[in-house]
């Protein structure tokens, strides 16, 4: 019986690795490089106070754009993340962050993105892979 739940615990392992390795926006921020990237990026905008901690998160998720891998983060204002979220990716290797931050308002149906760390002539699947992590596609 020992012997079965070692080998059971042995062979989820790897899948216990893999959880710990992505991390959740707050983790992200907690991190030495990764958060000052991140305080860098949201510095100058007059976001709420979540969005410095991090808010409601999900685990990162691993994505290849043009050859270059990211995390694409999400986090969300605590019990309303309809109203307020934010969308990052982050490369590991080159150091380069994107963003989105959204605000919805639900009085004039309206949502305004503010982009962040990119331009008119960014590449625009960075735009759409940002615009939908906001709504949750955590495509890898």
């Amino acid at each position: 019986m020992k012997k079965r739940f070692l080998l059971a615990a042995l062979a989820a392992m790897p899948l216990l690795a893999t959880a710990a390795a992505q991390p959740y926006l707050f983790d992200f921020i907690q991190g030495k490089q990764t958060g000052q990237a991140y305080r860098q990026l949201i510095a100058g905008h007059a976001f709420p106070a979540w969005v410095s901690q991090g808010g409601t998160s999900s685990p990162a998720n691993t994505l290849t754009i043009k050859g270059v891998r990211y995390q694409a983060l999400f986090g969300c204002k605590p019990h309303n993340c309809p109203a307020q979220s934010i969308a990052i990716l982050y490369s590991p290797e080159r150091g380069d962050i994107h963003g989105v931050y959204s605000r919805y308002d639900e009085k004039s149906d309206r949502q305004t993105l503010t982009w962040l760390n990119l331009d008119a002539t960014d590449d625009a699947a960075m735009r759409k892979i940002l615009f939908n992590r906001l709504n949750g596609d955590v495509v890898e």
